[in-house]
């Protein structure tokens, strides 16, 4: 299914290099949604995504704990269609989901 998936996205594209790191993005991207539900549960009602010297600017949970994961789902895809996929986007990735982890943590 998922190999089917990455095979229409990536069309004439394909090659066993890209469908594999396709395959990881996706898996971490996939992790950055798992932790991102789980975290909802534990996180308060608003947090904060932005702030200027003292004044912060909170949005609702529901929506700042989903923004992470659907950005990084969205520059994935960009970066398959424009045939831009290589390791150092990988390592951002898993580099993203642990700076997202560390900042809702950062909450509790």
């Amino acid at each position: 299914m998922i190999r089917k998936f990455i095979r229409n996205i990536l069309g004439e594209n394909h090659t066993k290099n890209n469908e594999k790191l396709a395959r990881v993005n996706l898996g971490i991207i996939l992790l950055m949604f798992l932790v991102s539900g789980i975290m909802l549960f534990f996180l308060p009602e608003q947090i904060p995504i932005l702030h200027n010297g003292a004044t912060e600017y909170p949005i609702p949970t529901t929506l700042g704990v989903w923004l992470f994961p659907i950005i990084a789902l969205v520059i994935n895809i960009s970066f398959i269609k424009q045939n831009r996929l290589s390791k150092m986007n990988s390592i951002i990735f898993a580099v993203l989901l642990v700076a997202m982890t560390a900042f809702y943590i950062s909450f509790i």
